[in-house]
C-alpha cells in the first residue's frame, strides 16, 4: 500500500507524520468507508519498532494517520497539536519513559487510550501501569497482538462517544417534554433507543482482554 510520508532526520525529536490512505473497495472501486482516520501518536525512539507497529496496523486494515515522536518536548507538543485518538508508547526512552508519558497524558487528556509498547516490561510493571491509567500493553516479542489491542481501544472510545451522545439526547428529550412538546420528545427517545441498541451491539463484539 502506498503512503504519504513527511519524514525528519531520526534522533532530532521532530515528529514524523505518516498518513495511511483508506483501502479501495475491491467490488466497487471506491473507498472502504468514509470514516475519518484514527490519529495515533507513537512515542518511540527506535525507527524500526515505530515502523513495525505501523506495518502491523496497515496489515490489519486500520485507516489511520500516525505521528512518531521520541522526546518529552515533542510528545507534549503533539498531544496538543495532533490531539491523538490513541497513544502508543515505548516504556524506556533516552531521558524519558512511558510511565512519565502516561502521567502527562493523564493530566492533559485522561480519556485518550494509552497503550504501552515495550520489549522489557515485566508483569509487575505492567500491572502498575494499568493501575495508573494505561489502557493495555503489548510486548514487542509478541507484536501480532498490537492490532487487536488498538482496534479494541478505538471501539471502546467510540462506545464512550455514543454514551456521551446518548446523555445529550436524554437531556434534550427531557427539555422537550418539560416544554410540553411530547411528539418531539418521543422522537428524541426513539433516537436514544437506537443509540442504545448500537452501543450494546458493539459491546458484545468487543474482544475480551487477553
Amino acid at each position: 500500500m502506498s503512503s504519504e510520508q513527511q519524514r525528519n532526520e531520526p534522533g532530532t525529536g521532530q515528529p514524523e507524520a505518516i498518513t495511511v490512505p483508506k483501502q479501495a473497495n475491491a467490488e466497487t472501486g471506491g473507498e472502504a468507508d468514509s470514516a475519518r482516520r484514527a490519529r495515533i501518536l507513537i512515542l518511540e525512539d527506535e525507527a524500526w519498532d515505530a515502523s513495525l507497529a505501523q506495518r502491523l496496523l496497515v496489515s490489519a486494515g486500520l485507516n489511520f494517520v500516525a505521528v512518531v515522536v521520541d522526546t518529552k518536548a515533542s510528545f507534549i507538543e503533539q498531544m496538543d497539536a495532533f490531539r491523538p485518538d490513541i497513544i502508543l508508547s515505548d516504556y524506556h526512552l533516552p531521558g524519558f519513559s512511558g510511565q512519565e508519558a502516561l502521567k502527562i497524558a493523564q493530566e492533559l487528556y485522561p480519556d485518550t487510550p494509552f497503550i504501552i509498547w515495550s520489549g522489557v516490561l515485566g508483569d509487575e510493571a505492567a500491572v502498575e501501569l494499568i493501575k495508573q491509567g494505561a489502557t493495555d500493553y503489548v510486548l514487542k516479542d509478541r507484536p501480532a497482538r498490537l492490532p487487536s489491542v488498538i482496534l479494541r481501544a478505538l471501539a471502546e472510545l467510540e462506545q464512550r462517544a455514543q454514551l456521551a451522545n446518548l446523555e445529550d439526547q436524554l437531556l434534550q428529550a427531557q427539555r422537550l417534554a418539560s416544554l410540553g412538546q411530547l411528539a418531539a420528545a418521543e422522537e428524541a427517545m426513539t433516537r436514544i433507543r437506537q443509540l442504545l441498541t448500537a452501543a450494546r451491539g458493539e459491546a458484545r463484539v468487543t474482544e475480551p482482554r487477553s
